[in-house]
């Protein structure tokens, strides 16, 4: 457990929290080369982050304490790993130099906690300045199905920032012909204050509180997708999960928009085997559930559970 004063929190410059990273590019970027054979083409605003996270790691390593990110996507974390390879020549490992958290096990979005290379600092869930946040209906009778577009639009209202906030979950509840929707919503700490002002989304009066997620009983909910495919490889079950041809499959392999497990993988053919998460920008993100049977002609029957 980390004392007080122990470790830094950095906010992302005051150009970078302006910056749109879904906008098309602004200026010409850079290219880069990842140690997992990604290339990368960098826009300006990439560049900045890539910078600072340069920067947050000189601190860590100097200063000899844990430095923790804002909320990064699983792109940023890339541009996070392209960091610590130019500082550590590619010799450092998660859990010593790097460690991820959002505020669950399955958490997309995570704050980064960069740790001074050799030393003994340990950092737990428990260390990193993240909490969560629940945001219900007050009149369970009398309120809208909200999604998650619902409860990001009123986030930004209040004048949060993306980088401030993680992953928002909802549950879907029918309760005596009723349909009602709470929100989970994973943030910095040090807003927690504010999202507690969250009084209402759309025509629905809300009230929100800070929560400890461990004890809310979540359990996740798939929309199961099944069917058959040449073999396991990632742009085969791709083109299954997300509804797109190969050629489509290959082209968002190509470009970078597809995770496995978290990291950037751009190998088409790579073997996926049971338990794999994939996340797809613009589709969502899927659990590969394994193979059922095999027909005669040799395709495999597999399951693919995406994330609802």
């Amino acid at each position: 457990m980390l004392a007080l004063g122990d470790c830094a929190r950095v906010t992302y410059p005051a150009a970078l929290q302006r910056c749109k990273f879904d906008t098309p590019l602004l200026a010409a970027g850079l290219l880069i080369e990842h140690r997992n054979g990604v290339v990368m083409h960098l826009s300006k605003e990439e560049q900045i982050l890539l910078k600072h996270f340069s920067d947050m790691i000189h601190m860590s390593y100097q200063r000899g304490i844990p430095v923790f990110s804002q909320f990064v996507s699983l792109h940023e974390v890339e541009l996070a790993s392209q960091a610590l390879d130019d500082f550590y020549g590619k010799q450092w490992y998660e859990g010593e130099q790097v460690v991820f958290f959002g505020g669950y096990q399955d958490a997309e979005r995570k704050i980064i906690c960069f740790l001074p290379g050799q030393s003994d600092i340990e950092v737990g869930e428990e260390d990193f300045p993240v909490c969560c946040v629940r945001a219900m209906p007050v009149n369970k009778r009398f309120c809208d199905s909200l999604n998650h577009r619902d409860f990001l639009g009123a986030i930004m209202n209040l004048g949060l920032t993306r980088d401030q906030i993680g992953d928002i979950l909802v549950k879907q509840e029918e309760n005596m012909g009723c349909h009602t929707s709470t929100g989970y919503i994973f943030c910095k700490q040090d807003k927690a204050g504010l999202l507690e002002e969250l009084t209402r989304i759309k025509h629905t009066t809300i009230v929100s509180q800070v929560v400890d997620f461990t004890l809310m009983d979540w359990q996740t909910e798939f929309k199961e997708i099944a069917g058959s495919v040449s073999s396991c490889r990632l742009d085969a079950v791709l083109s299954l999960a997300a509804r797109v041809s190969r050629s489509q499959g290959l082209a968002l392999v190509q470009s970078g928009s597809v995770f496995l497990n978290g990291r950037c993988c751009t190998e088409n053919a790579k073997k996926l085997t049971e338990g794999d998460i994939l996340s797809v920008r613009g589709y969502g993100r899927f659990l590969f559930a394994g193979i059922s049977t095999q027909s005669k002609k040799g395709r495999y029957h597999v399951t693919v559970k995406q994330y609802i």
